[in-house]
C-alpha cells in the first residue's frame, strides 16, 4: 500500500504573514502620529449619582471578554489540529515559527505592562477622565481597601480600573493567538503534494477551497465577537453621561467604533486575499492542463468541467466572499446604529 505523500507549503509563501504586518503597522503609525494621545473630555459631562449604571457597562464588558477568548482558543484548537496531520517538516515548523512571531507581536507590549494602571490606556483616545469617573464609582467584591489582593493583582485605589486594564491585558494576548491562528490557519490552505493524476491535483484543489473557506468563517467569527468586545468597553461610559452632551459624545464614540471596525476588516482581509487569488491561479493553470491534455477533436467545457470537481468560483467570488464578511461590520457603524442597543 502506497503511503500519502506529506503536504507541504513552500516557504517562500508564509512571507504572505508580511501583509498583516503591514496593516499593523499602519495602524500603529496611526495611533502614534494622527490621533490625540489623550481627549480632554471633561468628567463633568457625567450624570451625578446613579453609581449602579456603571454595572451596566461591565456587564457587557465581561460577557464579550469571555465570549471572545473562548473564540480565540477555538481559532487555537483549530490550527492544533490541523498541524498534528501528515505535514513535511519544513512546513510544520515555518507554521509554528510564523504563529510565534505573530503572537510575540501582538502580545508583548501587554505583556510589558500587564496591569500598569498609570500606563497608556486604550481609552485615552476617547476621553480618560470620563471612563475613569465611570469606572471609579464601581466595586469589585473582596476589593475593600487598595492593598486588597483580587483575581489579577492589587486592587487598588480604583479597583474595577485595575480590573479593566488587566482584562484588556489578557485579551491582548487572546488577540494574539488568534489572529497568529488565522493566519496560518489560512496560509496553510496553500499546500501541495506531488499528484499523479490532473484529477489528483484538482481533488487536492477542492480541499483547499474548503479549508479555505472554513478558514473565512472562522476570521468571520472571530471579527464579530472582537467587534462586539471593542464596542463594549468603548460604549461602557456613555448610560452616565448627560443627555444634553450624550449625543455629542455618542457620536465621538461611533466614530471609534467605525475605525476599530476598519482596521480589523483589513487585518482580516489582508491575510484571506493573498491566498484566495493564489489558489484561484492554481485553478486556472490546472483548468488549462486539463484543457491541453483533453483528446484531439473533443474541446473541453472547462466550465463543466470546473464545476464536476467543486472548482467553479473564480478571483471575483472570493473578493465577494471577504467583502460580505467584513461589510456588514463596516456599514453597521457607518449608518449610525443605536449604541443604546448594544
Amino acid at each position: 500500500m502506497t503511503e500519502t505523500p506529506a503536504r507541504r507549503v513552500e516557504p517562500h509563501l508564509f512571507a504572505i504573514v508580511l501583509v498583516p504586518v503591514a496593516i499593523y503597522a499602519t495602524h500603529s503609525l496611526i495611533g502614534d502620529h494622527l490621533m490625540p494621545a489623550d481627549l480632554d473630555v471633561p468628567a463633568d459631562i457625567l450624570q451625578e449619582g446613579r453609581h449602579w449604571v456603571e454595572a451596566a457597562g461591565r456587564y457587557r464588558f465581561l460577557a464579550t471578554t469571555w465570549f471572545f477568548g473562548a473564540v480565540s482558543v477555538l481559532a487555537a484548537v483549530m490550527l492544533a489540529r490541523t498541524l498534528v496531520r501528515p505535514m513535511a517538516q519544513s512546513t510544520r515548523v515555518a507554521a509554528l515559527i510564523t504563529f510565534a512571531f505573530i503572537l510575540l507581536l501582538t502580545a508583548l507590549p501587554a505583556l510589558r505592562g500587564f496591569g500598569d494602571i498609570d500606563g497608556g490606556q486604550v481609552y485615552d483616545r476617547l476621553g480618560s477622565a470620563v471612563y475613569e469617573g465611570v469606572m471609579a464609582r464601581g466595586t469589585l467584591r473582596g476589593c475593600g481597601s487598595a492593598d486588597d489582593v483580587w483575581l489579577l493583582g492589587t486592587c487598588g485605589e480604583a479597583p474595577v480600573i485595575a480590573m479593566f486594564s488587566s482584562v484588556v491585558d489578557v485579551v491582548n494576548i487572546f488577540a494574539g493567538l488568534a489572529l497568529g491562528a488565522m493566519i496560518v490557519g489560512m496560509i496553510l490552505c496553500l499546500n501541495s503534494r506531488p499528484c499523479r493524476t490532473i484529477e489528483e491535483q484538482a481533488a487536492l484543489l477542492a480541499d483547499n477551497l474548503k479549508q479555505m473557506r472554513q478558514q473565512l468563517y472562522l476570521s468571520g467569527l472571530v471579527l464579530t465577537f472582537g467587534m462586539l468586545y471593542a464596542t463594549s468597553w468603548i460604549y461602557w461610559p456613555l448610560q452616565l453621561v448627560q443627555e444634553a452632551e450624550r449625543e455629542a459624545y455618542g457620536a465621538l464614540l461611533l466614530s471609534a467604533a467605525l475605525y476599530t471596525g476598519t482596521y480589523f476588516s483589513l487585518l482580516i482581509l489582508s491575510f484571506y486575499l493573498p491566498v484566495a487569488f493564489i489558489l484561484d491561479s492554481r485553478v486556472k493553470s490546472l483548468a488549462e492542463r486539463a484543457t491541453n491534455d483533453a483528446p484531439t477533436g473533443e474541446p473541453l467545457d472547462v466550465g463543466t468541467w470546473r464545476k464536476a470537481r467543486g472548482l467553479t468560483e473564480g478571483a471575483g467570488d472570493y473578493l465577494r466572499a471577504g467583502l460580505a464578511l467584513t461589510s456588514p461590520i463596516l456599514a453597521a457603524f457607518a449608518g449610525g446604529i443605536s449604541p443604546l442597543s448594544l
